[in-house]
């Protein structure tokens, strides 16, 4: 029994037609039709019924798709993890990088590529350290060796007055665009006007992330009301955050990106109409390249924004 044996088996399981698995799959009926008697031979089962209806499973059949989806997947992942060794071995890649970043990017940006990252380049020390955008910035002016992820609102670059991102000590990418949203409690059992309208959501308890941001962004968006919800508690802690609204104690801010990590959190929650669009950008020293672990790290940053939006 081969591994090209068992893709076969789960296509057929999909198709129910010799005829369509074998065209996709790129075999003569003939050949498939032999493998399907070779492997029930081997096995001493009936994997499949024939009938004018198409070829569907039997239950001997069921259990061995099951049990084939588990090798495939298993092989499919040992195949990667080899592909990834023999390139750390070719290419090996080290030393320091810091990384500077916003509350917000290491909740919703940064875990998807530092899994990757650190897979792919281990010998490279990472450092994280939490910060304002704005004394991201600062620091890589200071010391043009540490990168930063920075976000801020859309209005934020859109107004002439801010002059932080016309600088021409540094280098700004954009990487992404992100909404940050009005998660209530689904429980809280309120109607659609009530969800919708920031004078009704005002009176209700908020979570913060203790962030002067986070404070700034929740003033933006309910700045038609010259208030903000009250402050129910306010934490650096990401899963107190979350499970503070899940409980229904609190409503709370939370990216589009992390509710689609997070289908538990998602199910939990009623979105708001009351939104702020969030812009993540790269920032390094314009004085000096970007060094190799650095390139490294962007690269992985973008292949991983990219597996969030598939």
């Amino acid at each position: 029994m081969r591994i090209s044996d068992l893709k076969l088996l789960i296509e057929l399981s999909y198709s129910k037609s010799i005829t369509l698995t074998a065209e996709k799959m790129h075999i003569s009926q003939q050949g498939l039709s032999q493998m399907i008697t070779r492997l029930e031979q081997e096995l001493e089962v009936t994997l499949f019924q024939r009938s004018r209806q198409g070829t569907t499973l039997t239950e001997a059949g069921q259990k061995t798709i099951i049990t084939a989806k588990e090798i495939v997947e298993k092989y499919d992942e040992l195949n990667s993890e080899l592909e990834l060794i023999t390139l750390r071995q070719k290419n090996p890649v080290e030393g320091d990088l810091t990384l500077l970043h916003s509350h917000n990017s290491g909740t919703a940006v940064l875990p998807r590529a530092l899994k990757l990252f650190k897979s792919r380049f281990p010998s490279i020390n990472l450092t994280l350290k939490e910060s304002s955008p704005s004394e991201t910035i600062a620091q890589i002016k200071d010391d043009p060796s540490v990168v930063g992820l920075i976000n801020f609102p859309e209005s934020f670059y859109q107004d002439p007055a801010n002059h932080v991102l016309s600088s021409t000590e540094l280098i700004y990418k954009e990487l992404l665009q992100d909404d940050l949203i009005v998660c209530i409690p689904k429980f809280w059992m309120l109607s659609k006007d009530q969800i919708n309208t920031a004078s009704e959501l005002i009176k209700r308890p908020m979570v913060y992330f203790d962030t002067r941001q986070y404070s700034e962004i929740v003033s933006l968006i309910f700045r038609e009301t010259a208030h903000s919800p009250k402050v129910f508690l306010k934490t650096l802690n990401n899963e107190l955050f979350r499970q503070t609204i899940i409980d229904g104690l609190a409503m709370g801010l939370i990216s589009t990106l992390e509710l689609s990590d997070n289908r538990f959190l998602k199910e939990c929650i009623v979105q708001s109409d009351l939104r702020i669009k969030l812009i993540f950008t790269w920032v390094s020293a314009a004085k000096s390249p970007l060094s190799i672990p650095a390139q490294k790290f962007l690269e992985c940053l973008r292949q991983s924004l990219n597996m969030s939006g598939s």
